[in-house]
């Protein structure tokens, strides 16, 4: 019977890549690096050779060489400097996603253990395959400086198996020299959104940066940020919990925005299916597209088109909601980390996570990886960051207004990272509504059940209770 839930964990994660940390993966084509040095294997757990250090192992995913170097600069350094006795070895694989599953459920893999989502590490945990991180988190005192939206997404049963690695929040990019050329302002309420949408269209320009060619999860972020912010905060919220089913009216009509602002060419009108992420924010570059609408993982994109003093030219803001004038962010974890049920060296592994935990850590990532090691930590709501400057910057000023909102409870719960892998899947052909062979209702019927029979199944994480006010 363990011999096939553990295939069964296997297949799961395998079929279930589609996470948004996977999106950040998949779509960077000009910011990934793909090598052979990258996928080399190298199973096993804590190994040690008599007159070398005792070797502590973690696998990440195959990010560009200048983003693995600085990993490598202020992890690897910070820990392997700390002290004489124990090594971190990063190793870098573009299958990690695969990897880990199949190495975990055969009694090898790396110490710390790499994950795209809440949903992969709950299957780890089914089989003892990740240790309960409840004494850490104490010693620690984890839960105090966790966001609790993210705190609690990682829990089961009351117990904590692993840490967030980088928050994204959805907002709005906008190009600062194009709003002053035509006068705009920054929309701060729903209605002045649209009206700016529109003006951006009378203009000849596409209102909205958007497309999802090479990912179709890139889906995603724009139906999430619509149907969340027409619809109010806590719709996805009361679904995910069992209070509503996806199959309601409210549902229905958020749905029919989303096709509503794709016929109106809102995204990019036709040319949604022609561009990839990386394309969506030179248009905005190129002041082709008022805005984007999307999760601070495009800060990555940002710095391939607004280069040097050009980085000054983009902003970032919270999108206006419907129902509030707070700014509500949509919410979502790109990765998080865990422990080997089998290491030897778990209390030096938590020091790692621990460190990975703190504001030193994200700021230092940050300044050479803007966009992704954005830690959902309180702390980082107060922190000094007048240092900074360019992509660092717009990165940490965009996550810390968010932080101060969503530690309040203004946020939103973003598909790709809260619904469990069946319903995500099903979510993600929002665009077959779009292009007219669904209809709204039909649509939303088809996530039902896919999303009542995982919330049967246990498959859904445990959710904070957003405000709507």
């Amino acid at each position: 019977m363990k011999k096939r839930r553990i295939l069964a964990i296997m297949m799961s994660v395998i079929m279930g890549i589609g996470m948004l940390a996977g999106c950040g993966k998949k779509e960077a084509e000009g910011g990934l690096e793909k090598t052979e040095e990258n996928s080399e294997k190298k199973e096993g757990t804590s190994k040690k050779t008599d007159g070398e250090k005792k070797q502590i192992t973690m696998w990440f995913w195959g990010a560009a060489t200048d983003y693995q170097e600085t990993m490598k600069n202020v992890l690897y350094s910070w820990y392997n400097d700390s002290q004489d006795e124990y090594e971190l070895v990063l190793e870098f694989r573009n299958t990690v996603d695969t990897d880990i599953p199949v190495a975990l459920a055969a009694g090898n893999g790396p110490d710390i253990v790499y994950a795209s989502g809440p949903s992969y590490t709950s299957k780890y945990v089914e089989e003892d395959l990740v240790l309960n991180l409840d004494d850490y988190a104490e010693q620690y005192g984890w839960k105090d400086r966790v966001l609790s939206v993210m705190y609690d997404s990682l829990t089961l049963d009351g117990s904590l198996y692993s840490i967030p690695g980088g928050m994204c929040v959805g907002g709005l990019y906008y190009n600062k020299e194009l709003f002053k050329k035509q006068g705009w302002e920054p929309p701060a309420t729903w209605d002045e959104m649209m009206d700016l949408l529109d003006k951006a269209a009378d203009l000849g320009i596409y209102p909205l940066g958007a497309g999802n060619k090479g990912w179709k999860p890139c889906n995603d972020h724009f139906s999430s940020m619509i149907i969340n912010h027409y619809a109010g905060a806590d719709l996805i919220y009361r679904v995910l919990e069992g209070e509503d089913s996806f199959d309601n009216p409210a549902m229905a009509e958020a749905v029919d925005i989303t096709k509503e602002w794709y016929d109106k060419g809102y995204l990019s009108g036709e040319d949604y299916v022609n561009l990839d992420s990386q394309e969506v924010i030179q248009l905005l570059a190129d002041e082709r597209c008022a805005m984007v609408m999307a999760p601070t993982l495009y800060t990555q994109f940002v710095g391939q088109s607004f280069m040097g003093a050009d980085v000054e030219k983009v902003g970032f803001i919270s999108m206006p909601s419907r129902n509030t004038e707070q700014a509500v962010y949509d919410v979502s974890i790109n990765s998080n980390f865990s422990i080997n049920s089998k290491t030897e060296y778990a209390e030096e592994c938590a020091k790692i996570l621990d460190y990975m935990l703190t504001s030193d850590f994200a700021v230092s990532m940050t300044k050479g990886w803007p966009g992704y090691w954005t830690t959902p930590i309180k702390e980082m709501s107060d922190y000094d960051g007048s240092d900074m400057s360019g992509l660092a910057k717009l990165s940490y000023e965009s996550v810390q207004a968010a932080i101060k909102q969503i530690d309040q409870g203004y946020f939103a719960y973003h598909p790709a990272t809260f619904f469990p892998a069946a319903t995500l899947t099903a979510f993600e052909d929002v665009d077959t509504v779009w292009q007219g062979v669904v209809t709204p209702e039909d649509f939303c019927r088809t996530v039902a059940a896919e999303l009542d029979a995982e919330i049967a199944g246990g498959k859904t994480c445990p959710l904070v209770e957003p405000k709507t006010d």
